[in-house]
């Protein structure tokens, strides 16, 4: 299951909250050890035949199907909360909002994706190769969100995004920033890290956790190319790519996939961590790389300029390859002169202070007496009557 939802189950579990799963069962992403398996619900594994490569006409249909099989698995009376995520929210949702008496309904949202529409549009930028099943997607969020008691957003950022987007009152979007486990990211010594890995103890390096395809990898790319050449780069991504591999050589080392315990020891290692995406609903590798001593590079932009403070990473100002590459060279002529900073700021962000907040917020729905939302408009003519007006673009 998604590593959000394990972390949040397994404190929920400890703090004596008893909870049940339903979850996608994805045969490319299986869980050999998993400590939960007896509270899983499951979900009927042939919803999830589909094509590979998925043609984009699939994709939300598929949506579609998994919402519905989530709330056709559970028996609303068997609960007091019900805690789904995004657009997997609707078909509860809209069961729920029929029934005289109910469970309280909670939803997360990591982002939107109409925030990262707008987010491309307003600077100008190609809109995203799945930009239409995002608004498709962004139709199914709007009505989870406006028939949910409370949408937790994890930044401030998309708490803006689902009350301008899809007309949910504000005080109904409590911010409850994402988390790092403690247990995996800690500080390590950066000459010891190197040693583990094999890595230059006198080079620079920066580490990038991501691909090359989109628009942040580009841009990781065309940096790279105006850095002096003893700068290297390492990428934490299953799959490496040739024609990087091929125009830079040793400069950029390919690492695959990492578990959490490795994953710490790249962070330590590096000397910085390059994050170089211009929308992001948090970005939970920021905290953990901070957790672990490795100051971030990032753009002004929320989450990002919400996690990262002038003390605690390096932030430039226009989104650009120029002026990424001119703060990486002002961080590297640093020497590490934040790392401790990044540390500190990162305790705002332990999972357990989290955790707690997410329990204190179900206490509150639960005093409430829980009825249906009652739709004054309806989801759909509201996302087309924000088109119109110029708020949501196509």
């Amino acid at each position: 299951m998604e590593k959000h939802v394990y972390e949040l189950v397994c404190g929920l579990l400890a703090r004596d909250v008893d909870v049940q799963i339903v979850c996608e069962d994805r045969s490319h992403l299986p869980d050999p050890v998993n400590g939960l398996a007896g509270r899983i619900i499951g979900l009927p594994p042939e919803s999830l035949d589909q094509e590979e490569p998925m043609p984009m006409d699939r994709w939300v249909p598929l949506y579609e199907e998994k919402s519905r099989r989530f709330a056709e698995m559970l028996d609303p009376s068997s609960f007091d909360i019900i805690h789904s995520h995004s657009h997997y929210g609707r078909d509860i949702a809209l069961r729920l909002s029929a029934m005289d008496h109910r469970p309280a309904l909670i939803n997360t949202f990591h982002l939107t994706p109409v925030g990262q529409l707008e987010r491309f549009r307003a600077l100008g930028l190609p809109a995203p190769e799945g930009a239409p099943i995002d608004r498709a997607v962004s139709d199914m969020e709007a009505t989870a969100a406006r028939l949910s008691d409370r949408s937790i957003a994890v930044s401030h950022g998309v708490q803006r995004e689902v009350c301008t987007y899809y007309g949910v009152p504000d005080e109904r979007v409590p911010v409850i920033y994402n988390w790092y486990d403690p247990g995996n990211f800690d500080v390590h010594l950066r000459p010891e890290a190197r040693d583990k890995l094999a890595l230059d103890p006198h080079a620079p390096y920066l580490l990038y956790i991501g691909h090359f395809k989109q628009h942040r990898g580009k841009l990781m790319a065309e940096a790279m190319r105006r850095l002096p050449p003893e700068v290297r780069l390492l990428v934490i991504h299953p799959e490496g790519d040739p024609e990087i591999a091929a125009e830079f050589g040793g400069r950029i080392l390919f690492c695959g996939y990492q578990t959490p315990e490795q994953l710490g020891l790249y962070y330590a290692a590096a000397d910085l961590q390059c994050f170089p995406t211009v929308y992001s609903g948090f970005g939970l590798v920021l905290v953990e790389g901070m957790a672990c001593g490795c100051p971030p590079v990032v753009f002004n932009y929320s989450a990002m300029n919400e996690i990262v403070t002038s003390d605690s990473g390096y932030i430039a100002d226009e989104p650009t390859a120029a002026a990424y590459a001119d703060a990486i060279r002002r961080a590297l002529q640093d020497g590490g002169a934040k790392c401790h900073a990044a540390v500190e700021r990162s305790r705002r962000f332990r999972m357990d202070r989290q955790i707690d907040r997410v329990v204190d917020l179900y206490r509150e729905v639960l005093v409430q007496e829980t009825r249906p939302i009652r739709e004054t408009r309806s989801v759909p003519r509201l996302i087309k009557q924000q088109r119109a007006e110029g708020v949501v673009h196509d």
